[in-house]
């Protein structure tokens, strides 16, 4: 059986404190799975957030409630990301551009910066031959050819030009507490 230590996740624009100066925090998401969790840890006078949460509208809100609330309007000074999906790395250009600097792998970083840089304002023929090979009935691929597909970029800030890169082994500062950098593949490359 599956014990959990807090009865509720915290609720939009609030955190629950896990330990003394590590919060934890929620983003909404446009999906099935419908949050992605933040983690902020004190830096005395800023914060070192680990993942940036997806861009989009609904989450706007939240995240100046988070900035203005619980992390009582001290800057970002740095954001550490697990991992290239949009829902990590979605406010990373955002939080860079008002002085946050950023650690990541350099498969998430490549990923990320790739798939921000990979702009499609149709559908590729290559795609298109996907769907219909997958299936999709005539009648909706049709439509699909005429439909802006899909982009990366369009829930992630661009991604900054430089980096510092974590690697398997390296041990970070962060909160007051030194943490070991473990590197796994599984979820996505160099999670």
């Amino acid at each position: 059986m599956i014990e959990y230590p807090h009865e509720k996740p915290p609720a939009p624009g609030e955190a629950i404190e896990l330990a003394e100066g590590v919060l934890w925090m929620r983003l909404p998401l446009p999906m099935k799975l419908d949050h992605v969790n933040l983690y902020a840890l004190d830096e005395g006078d800023s914060w070192t957030l680990i993942d940036a949460g997806m861009k989009w509208q609904k989450a706007d809100p939240v995240m100046a409630a988070l900035r203005d609330g619980p992390l009582g309007a001290k800057p970002i000074s740095r954001v550490v990301v697990t991992h290239h999906h949009p829902d990590h790395v979605g406010y990373l250009g955002d939080l860079v551009r008002e002085g946050a600097r950023f650690c990541m792998t350099r498969t998430a970083y490549l990923m990320a910066r790739m798939l921000t840089l990979d702009v499609q304002e149709s559908y590729t023929p290559e795609a298109l031959e996907f769907y219909r090979q997958a299936g999709m009935t005539p009648k909706r691929l049709d439509v699909r050819k005429w439909e802006r597909p899909f982009n990366f970029a369009d829930i992630v800030a661009p991604i900054p030009t430089g980096y510092e890169r974590l690697q398997e082994g390296n041990e970070i500062v962060m909160g007051g507490r030194r943490w070991d950098v473990r590197i796994g593949n599984g979820h996505a490359p160099e999670h």
